[in-house]
């Protein structure tokens, strides 16, 4: 890894440690700023009226089983890639890289530790939108929830989890096209399946930003770990056809 990059990845690692900091200390001295954010999408009559807007249930059904189909392509090229051993174009690690990013990410920590043992209660559900439930801010550990609670979004989590990654991985391998494709059409979308939760009253705003902040950091420290500077040219179409190919 040659200086730049050093210098690069360390000061991407400070920028998400800081931007966590700042945004948990505006979460705490301003917490009314999510259910200021959520009560733009809330009906006093209707509730969150858009979680009934069947549309909005496609588009999150999409990048559901979306996401789900890359983790699982995912893992079966990590297998593909153990068994075809040496003889590999694609180097192994891009494979470890990806799977790791998404099982300690979005599965392991923010499904399995925070959306489980933190509490927070979903805006659905607290007494400032009709709910019988605490509201309380982002970074206060609560018992308003027992269970696939409110912080953090694990959707809007693994969403951002896939672009990262995706973007380590293919992104210096795509035509002006592609990219052009990536920015205007892909990103923007992404964010607006992040949104949804939001819009739906099932998350509030810091829960979505604090997902994204916390597997971006994820995500940060397994690129290291896997060494992807040397190896994030490795994914394109004509080496993963060869490791297809090989019997």
């Amino acid at each position: 890894m040659h200086l730049f990059s050093m210098v690069s990845w360390r000061m991407t690692g400070w920028w998400l440690i800081g931007a966590i900091g700042v945004f948990s200390l505006l979460f705490l001295a301003v917490p009314e700023i999510d259910l200021w954010v959520s009560a733009l999408f809330f009906d006093a009559t209707d509730g969150f009226y858009h979680v009934y807007n069947q549309s909005f249930g496609v588009i999150r059904h999409v990048f559901m089983y979306g996401l789900t189909l890359v983790a699982l392509l995912t893992i079966g090229m990590l297998i593909r890639s153990i068994s075809i051993g040496n003889r590999r174009v694609i180097s192994l690690r891009v494979w470890g890289f990806m799977v790791a990013s998404f099982a300690i990410g979005p599965i392991g920590i923010v499904n399995g530790i925070f959306k489980t043992y933190w509490g927070r209660a979903r805006p659905a559900n607290v007494e400032y939108f009709g709910g019988d439930k605490t509201f309380t801010p982002p970074m206060i550990i609560t018992d308003q929830c027992e269970t696939n609670c409110s912080f953090v979004s694990g959707e809007g989590s693994a969403i951002a989890t896939a672009l990262i990654v995706l973007a380590i991985v293919l992104w210096s391998n795509m035509t002006a096209l592609w990219r052009a494709i990536s920015l205007y059409v892909v990103l923007p979308m992404s964010l607006f399946g992040i949104s949804l939760r939001i819009i739906t009253g099932r998350h509030f705003l810091s829960d979505t930003i604090f997902g994204a902040l916390y597997c971006a950091l994820i995500t940060w420290f397994f690129y290291a770990a896997f060494k992807m500077v040397e190896h994030r040219h490795d994914l394109t179409w004509t080496n993963f056809k060869k490791d297809m190919s090989k019997a």
